[in-house]
């Protein structure tokens, strides 16, 4: 399955697809080159027009890189930035970096239930809309359908990098309109491709075209993983669009306690310290996190920060994704070996979302149960411990 395959509408690209252009075409020539590339020094969209798009490329720099044919690109396009690309193991292919973002040839291995918008969302997109209205209060706004550095597990294959697909202004204009003429939504999240990869200026000229429509919104929520792979793109004029624009909350997406550095901490402490609440949506990897020790470190490292892990999703069912899936029952027991081991204010609700547009549903062990013993109904209640207690008394008369 590949983009090519997939029909999309044609709409006028008013938001330009090249945001950034490397005047110099400097290329990595090998590992030391790449390390000595100073990202917090330089503008972050000078950064990210040295990203790597190849598998070639990354070959030139890294070792153990396979090769792929270009085929997989057409399923979605390679985009590692720098800062990333320094995170990675220079040999290991198993490095949790390594995993999420260069691209592998069994992409191409597509499962039956992989096939396709599984989560809906096209369904419950209003006509001439990039808007996704799956709740009765609150909706998904799709501003941009490009990103700073391409997962390789990402959830919107089907419409991220595909120059087709562009999110033109006149889409964006009826989807404030719908905002407009619908004042039950109190909650608005701009997401994409990555809200963020957008200039300050246009930015803001959409979220104030949100607020000028909608003074009255309760949450406006961004959402990006921009700061987990170009930390630089948080500038003070970010901070000050956002603020202008009173924007409630911004989630990002760490993965691994690797990706949270001091560069990473500094940026995200600049927009924590302009009144923005932070908060962060994981996905539950194969090789990548699916372990009690790597998720509690994550989300330990994470709140001490500021940062409030909020989801942590299954693998959405997007073409691919399925060598990256962990088990549901392999799920439930991350979740039963974090809870009582780390903080409270730590512990993610653990997500699946549901085929069909049925959205998010939590997932976590039975803590309390009725039970049969001797013939009579029973609560039981059982501790992240394994030790019970009889809790009989909350069933009432």
């Amino acid at each position: 399955m590949s983009q090519a395959s997939i029909k999309v509408k044609q709409y006028t690209p008013e938001i330009s697809l090249k945001l950034v252009k490397n005047k110099e075409e400097e290329k990595f020539t090998d590992y030391q080159s790449l390390m000595d590339f100073d990202v917090a020094s330089r503008p972050w969209r000078e950064t990210l027009a040295h990203s790597f798009k190849t598998d070639k490329q990354l070959g030139k720099v890294f070792n153990n890189i396979n090769p792929v044919e270009d085929e997989v690109y057409k399923v979605i396009a390679t985009r590692i930035t720098p800062y990333i690309a320094q995170l990675m193991d220079k040999d290991d292919q198993a490095c949790p970096i390594r995993i999420q973002y260069v691209p592998e040839q069994n992409e191409m291995d597509v499962a039956p239930q992989e096939m396709g918008d599984q989560l809906g969302e096209d369904n419950m997109m209003p006509d001439g809309t990039s808007i996704v209205h799956r709740y009765p209060n609150r909706v998904l706004f799709l501003v941009h359908n490009i990103c700073g550095a391409y997962c390789r597990h990402c959830t919107r294959k089907r419409m991220v990098s595909d120059p087709l697909n562009v999110i033109s202004m006149d889409r964006i204009r009826k989807s404030v309109e719908y905002l407009r003429e619908h004042p039950e939504v109190q909650d608005v999240l701009l997401s994409g491709g990555d809200p963020l990869l957008l200039t300050d200026d246009k930015l803001d000229q959409i979220l104030s075209m949100i607020r000028e429509a909608r003074p009255d919104l309760k949450i406006l929520r961004i959402g990006s993983r921009l700061p987990a792979q170009l930390p630089t793109r948080i500038t003070p004029e970010l901070c000050q669009v956002l603020v202008k624009n009173r924007v409630t909350l911004l989630n990002t997406q760490v993965n691994h306690p690797k990706e949270i550095t001091p560069l990473f901490v500094e940026r995200m402490a600049m927009l924590r310290n302009s009144g923005i609440m932070l908060g962060n949506q994981s996905v539950l990897i194969k090789g990548v996190n699916d372990s009690v020790e790597v998720m509690s470190e994550l989300v330990m490292e994470l709140i001490s920060k500021g940062i409030r892990p909020y989801y942590v999703y299954s693998m959405d069912p997007a073409p691919g994704n399925s060598k990256f899936q962990v088990s549901y029952e392999r799920m439930l027991e991350i979740y039963h070996g974090i809870r009582g081991w780390v903080s409270g204010p730590a512990i993610p609700t653990f997500i699946v979302d549901g085929i069909g547009g049925l959205g998010k549903m939590p997932v976590q062990p039975e803590y309390v149960s009725k039970q049969e013993i001797d013939g009579e109904t029973k609560l039981i209640a059982t501790n992240f411990e394994g030790r019970t207690a009889d809790m009989t008394f909350l069933l009432g008369q």
